[in-house]
């Protein structure tokens, strides 16, 4: 008797559904997994492009890339936890002055919510055609979209709830709560999606402008070689080692690391800009005939 309360109590707390959703689509590790990796690799991609470097070519590993999302998956996350926050809050509220309005002005904010949920999901629409809005910026698209949708589905079921709906109209709005959810929970996807994307590559403009603003001031890397290299670029000091015992003869200065990867060194020059014309050097990790040292 008491394990029928409880299923009854959970089915009519419209819990189920959520559960089920969860534990099918969301726990899976290997979906988890690839979507963390996606985002990192659109982040790291946004960042290299700055340089004129392919990602292909540097060789991050599944676990860099997750690292990398890390970051960029958490804004998006904690967004969307305070804003469920405040929409619970907002709906106690609104459920508290409802009683309070009269027929006319009640109509009047169902109308209102209808019509504002309605332009938002236009403007989403629009957005995944243009994709920048100079107005509002890039996020403005994916976030119109979801709270068009959910905006809607909620002015439907509060009207449901609070008027006298016609029965015609009750039913088909009953036969349809199903579909109506299954695309609003897709919508929503999709905006989590295209925003987490968005983020993803501001995050990785950003840091390599700010990699381009502070080269300066970056730790060193000095190369030792053996044979004389093709390393120029602005600041970059070129040193014979003249000692007959030397295990190089070839000391290069004025580098600054931009990542160790796959066996490379990827190299700036201390004047490098993305506007001067100068190269990113790639050496290969080789003890033998090159060394890389870092100093502050």
């Amino acid at each position: 008797m008491s394990t029928e309360a409880t299923g009854r109590h959970a089915g009519d707390s419209g819990l189920e559904p959520v559960i089920g959703f969860v534990s099918r689509v969301l726990i899976p590790a290997g979906l988890l997994t690839a979507v963390l990796y996606y985002f990192g690799y659109v982040r790291e991609q946004a960042l290299f492009s700055h340089f004129g470097i392919d990602l292909s070519i540097v060789g991050f590993s599944t676990t860099d890339y997750l690292v990398r999302s890390t970051s960029t998956v958490f804004f998006p996350l904690a967004t969307v936890l305070v804003l469920g926050v405040a929409a619970i809050a907002v709906h106690y509220l609104f459920v508290y002055l409802l009683p309070r309005l009269n027929d006319r002005w009640r109509r009047v904010v169902w109308v209102s919510l209808g019509a504002l949920a309605f332009v938002l999901l236009v403007a989403g629409v629009v957005g995944l055609q243009r994709r920048t809005n100079p107005a509002f910026g890039p996020l403005f698209a994916p976030i119109a979209l979801a709270s068009g949708a959910f905006l809607l589905e909620y002015t439907t079921e509060m009207v449901q709830t609070h008027e006298s709906v016609p029965d015609q109209l009750s039913t088909v709005l009953a036969s349809t709560q199903t579909v109506r959810r299954g695309l609003l929970a897709a919508l929503a996807l999709v905006a989590v999606f295209w925003t987490t994307t968005t983020v993803a590559q501001q995050r990785g403009i950003a840091a390599a402008n700010a990699i381009e603003i502070s080269l300066p001031i970056h730790p060193q890397a000095i190369v030792y070689s053996r044979t004389r290299l093709q390393i120029t670029g602005p600041g970059v000091t070129l040193s014979r080692l003249d000692a007959s015992n030397a295990a190089f003869a070839y000391r290069y200065s004025g580098l600054r690391t931009l990542v160790h990867a796959g066996g490379r060194w990827f190299l700036l020059p201390a004047g490098w800009t993305r506007d001067n014309g100068a190269t990113v050097i790639v050496l290969p990790d080789s003890v033998n005939d090159i060394r890389v040292d870092l100093s502050p």
